[in-house]
This record gives structure tokens, sequence and C-alpha cells, in this order.
């Protein structure tokens, strides 16, 4: 359902019963004993006809206010996992589950020269990264460009800008030192970035929260801003704990951002008590956990 006028949102009514006439097909030919549901419309067929043909159903919530498809098939479900504690409250109580966020563990550990060798770099001053997730961030790079001087005078910066304005950021700042900069990073490129920053800089996904989270990184986020979005809900139930710093996006400017950035990573306590916040948020069993209601679930 798009939340703004689009004369494609007259073909939908005729494509629903397609839709769930094809989930009902491939969730017969599976037969599970067990259906995830991760919320989205495109789960909203695929669960439904799981219910039709009596499957047992999990959801889980990443975010920390539940998305419309998650709110209506909360009716139709054995269990909820959620990602953030204040989300039960929006959800009956009785086979409500929090588990977190399920984070990707396999380079979670590594040591600075394992990261440093990763990443081809030696770095001997205070590390950012910043990234404004998969399709990167316009406003976010303007302000970093604007920014950018102060900054590499006394930090070096690990820059992921998506993969739309890899070319575009990359000839500006052709020729800078102190500056790794980057479309996207592998798995492995970003378990390394976050191990060797001293502060991260983004978004706030709970996928991006959770990963702070998970590697201890004090943050400043920067949520995205529209009608309905998760993100400031995220950001401030996160920042709330003492784990980061938010920006709001509208009125944002590159000295603001400059500012925040200095008096943060120049106050050693405050950093070192983000750092530990973030820990303690962490729920590094979150995989594990949800695929323990699954299998019990299946198992029953």
């Amino acid at each position: 359902m798009r939340r703004y006028f689009s004369w494609l949102n007259l073909l939908e009514p005729f494509k629903i019963p397609l839709a769930f006439i094809q989930s009902l097909i491939i969730v017969a030919s599976i037969n599970p004993d067990a259906v995830l549901g991760k919320g989205s419309y495109g789960s909203i067929w695929p669960v439904l006809a799981a219910w039709v043909l009596r499957k047992k159903i999990v959801l889980h919530e990443s975010d920390a206010v539940p998305g419309l498809a998650n709110k209506f098939l909360s009716k139709f479900t054995n269990h909820v996992a959620l990602a953030f504690e204040e989300t039960g409250k929006l959800f009956p109580k009785e086979n409500t589950h929090v588990v977190g966020n399920p984070v990707r563990l396999k380079y979670i550990g590594l040591t600075k020269d394992e990261a440093e060798t990763i990443l081809a770099i030696k770095v001997n001053r205070k590390i950012v990264f910043i990234s404004g997730g998969s399709q990167g961030a316009q406003r976010i790079n303007n302000i970093i460009l604007r920014a950018l001087p102060g900054l590499l005078e006394s930090y070096f910066i690990i820059w992921s800008v998506g993969s739309s304005n890899h070319q575009d950021l990359r000839s500006k700042t052709a020729g800078k030192n102190n500056l790794l900069i980057s479309a996207l990073f592998s798995e492995k490129e970003l378990a390394a970035a976050y191990t060797l920053c001293d502060l991260a800089v983004g978004r706030a996904g709970a996928g991006t929260i959770f990963e702070l989270a998970a590697f201890g990184k004090p943050s400043i986020l920067i949520p995205l801003e529209r009608k309905g979005g998760d993100q400031p809900h995220n950001a401030k139930i996160y920042a709330d704990t003492g784990a980061a710093i938010i920006l709001e996006e509208s009125g944002l400017t590159a000295q603001k951002l400059f500012e925040t950035l200095n008096k943060t990573l120049s106050d050693s306590n405050l950093l070192a008590a983000m750092s530990q916040k973030a820990k303690e948020f962490a729920k590094i069993d979150a995989g594990e956990e949800l695929a323990k209601i699954l299998l019990n679930l299946a198992n029953s």
C-alpha cells in the first residue's frame, strides 16, 4: 500500500487475490511446520495463507513501533517476537517475547590488527565511521562533504556513501588524506569498520542500532524523517539508554555535526559510558532465541 497518491494504487485490489492464491500454493508446496513473518506487505499473504492452512506462525517485529502489516497479522499468529522491549505494550502479553534483532555474528571479535588488514589501513588517530545505509543518504552525504575538511584535520574517516553517490563523492574527495571511502562495504569490511571506529554516525534503522550495540560502539544517529517512519522512535529508545546521541535531520548543518563530533570524541569518559550502555543494550543471542521459538513451536 503506497502511502502517497499513485495511479498504480488502482491496480492493487485486482492483484491481491492473485497474490493470496500464489501464497497458498507456495506454502502448501513447502508444507512447513512453522512460518516466520518479518512484516511489510511481502509477509501478509504468505502468513495469511499459513493461517488458512493451519500452520504455526511467529512474527518478528524489528522496530520500536510495529508496522501496519505486523499489527494486522498479530491477530493470526501463535507468537510475536520483538526487538525492543517497549514495543511489548502494543501487543497482547501472552506469547510475546523480547529477543532483540538478529545481527551478523561471524566477524564480531575481530582484533584491531585483523580489522586494519581487512581495510588495508594503519591509523594512529581517532576513527569515525559514517554510513547512510545501503542506498546512501544524500542529505547526510552532502553535510559530511561540507564538514569533511575540518574532520580530516583531526580524525580518520571511514565513509560508506552508497552506490548511487559513490562516483560523484569519490571525484570530489580525490587526493584527500585520512579518508577511506566506499560505495558499500562487504560483511567483513563492515565488521572491520565497526571494530576500528571510536564513534559511528548513521541512520537509525533497527539493523544498524543492534549492530552498533553488538560492537559496543558509541554513535550519533540521524534518523530518517518521514511520515509513519520508524527511525525516530528507534533512535529515541536507544539514545535514552545513553548509548547514542540524536541529531535531527531537519535543520542539521555541517557546523552542528562537526561540533557534536568534536565534543563527543574529546570526552573519553563519555565515549566509555556510551560504549558500556551499547553493550548492555545488545542482544547478541537474538538469532538463537528466535530460532528456539520457531523450533519449539514446530515441534509442539
